[in-house]
């Protein structure tokens, strides 16, 4: 084996297999670490507009419009801004001045006060940021559950013979578990799924060209099951110091790296293994699941938000495991680390690896 390496170690690519995963794993972690999105500042950038109609009531002297906002708005995160027509409303949201728009009928008041359903307009558009289309498709319901208690709760004060208040009638006692220490904790878990894939993937490429004229034999198999421990130990090196710097726990590094470095090193003997028995063919399989990771990763979203075909192959293999492992490593929780499955891939992987090297390649070359 070690004149397999010293005659590879001029290989380009062989090089490249040593020193790109660690430069994906560092690259990818620190352009995503170091500029994390943090959902409330999201969430208060969200600019609605609203335009108010309503003409309220003489006797008693009230606007309901204006009473449920003012319960409604002081729980939601949203910036306000007040629209006087609704050309100038529409006019807005084409611009992208505001992300959505609330418009109160000239009837609001009237219908409140009486037993006939409430109406209200939302507007909202999808040529917009992806987080404002996604909270302007979630406020319609947000907004109708919020109203229907607050009008309830007014046409209950007023057949009680009193004036309503804007405050609402059930309020929640909240207790987060696992809280996040930072916007980088919410999203290192999936910069350290993609990242183990991708560098996994890659060192795999660039290994099999480095390794292809080498003669088939145990040599060439030790030198594809050694490389990647070296070079995925590097790589998950880097991206532990990333992380914990980014987070600012120093306490993150050792778990991070032992555990991505066993993952890592498993899936990219799978890889390996698959490469040494179909060659090049492999990227069929492995290019969609590495780059399906974002979807069926287990960080993003749960395995059943993806599409139908793809959470279907989820449930037979189950990647979704490794965000779970690494969710529970970043932010606590979880049911650890499934070292049978990671214990079980990697013995695939290493059994892929011998079976090409020494049996498929003796096959090839005769």
């Amino acid at each position: 084996m070690l004149e397999v390496l010293r005659n590879l170690r001029a290989h380009p690519m062989f090089r490249a297999a040593m020193i790109v995963p660690t430069s994906i794993m560092l690259i990818f972690s620190v352009f995503n670490l170091t500029a994390p999105p943090d959902p409330a500042r999201q969430a208060a950038s969200f600019q609605l507009g609203i335009v108010n109609q309503d003409k309220g009531s003489i006797f008693p002297p009230i606007k309901v419009s204006e009473k449920v906002l003012e319960g409604l708005l002081g729980n939601l995160p949203f910036t306000v801004t007040h629209i006087v027509t609704t050309n100038a409303a529409r006019d807005a949201l084409e611009q992208g001045d505001v992300a959505a728009v609330l418009i109160f009928p000239e009837t609001f008041t009237k219908t409140a006060m009486s037993s006939e359903q409430v109406e209200f307009e939302i507007w909202n558009s999808q040529h917009l940021t992806i987080a404002e289309t996604a909270l302007g498709a979630q406020l319609p319901t947000m907004l109708q559950l919020g109203m229907s208690a607050a009008v309830a709760s007014m046409r209950e004060a007023l057949a009680a013979g009193r004036l309503p208040t804007a405050e609402m009638p059930v309020t929640a006692k909240i207790e987060t578990f696992n809280k996040a220490q930072s916007g980088a904790s919410l999203v290192a878990p999936f910069v350290m799924t993609s990242a183990t894939w991708l560098a996994a993937m890659v060192g795999a490429i660039m290994l099999f060209l480095a390794t292809k004229g080498v003669p088939y034999g145990a040599s060439k198999a030790l030198v594809r099951t050694i490389v990647p421990v070296i070079s995925l130990g590097l790589a998950s090196l880097a991206l532990a110091g990333v992380v914990s710097l980014t987070i600012g726990d120093g306490s993150l590094f050792l778990p991070v790296w032992m555990t991505v470095w066993g993952a890592a090193v498993c899936i990219g003997w799978l890889i390996n293994g698959l490469f040494a028995i179909f060659g090049m063919w492999s990227l069929i399989a492995v290019l969609p699941a590495a780059f399906y990771q974002p979807a069926i990763g287990g960080v993003q979203a749960p395995i059943t938000a993806a599409p139908e075909w793809l959470s279907s192959i989820a449930e037979v293999l189950p990647f979704d495991q490794l965000g779970a492992t690494y969710r529970s490593i970043i932010l606590g929780g979880g049911s650890g680390i499934p070292v049978t499955q990671f214990v079980w891939v990697g013995l695939n992987g290493l059994v892929l690896i011998w079976l090409g090297s020494i049996f498929i390649d003796n096959m090839r070359a005769k």
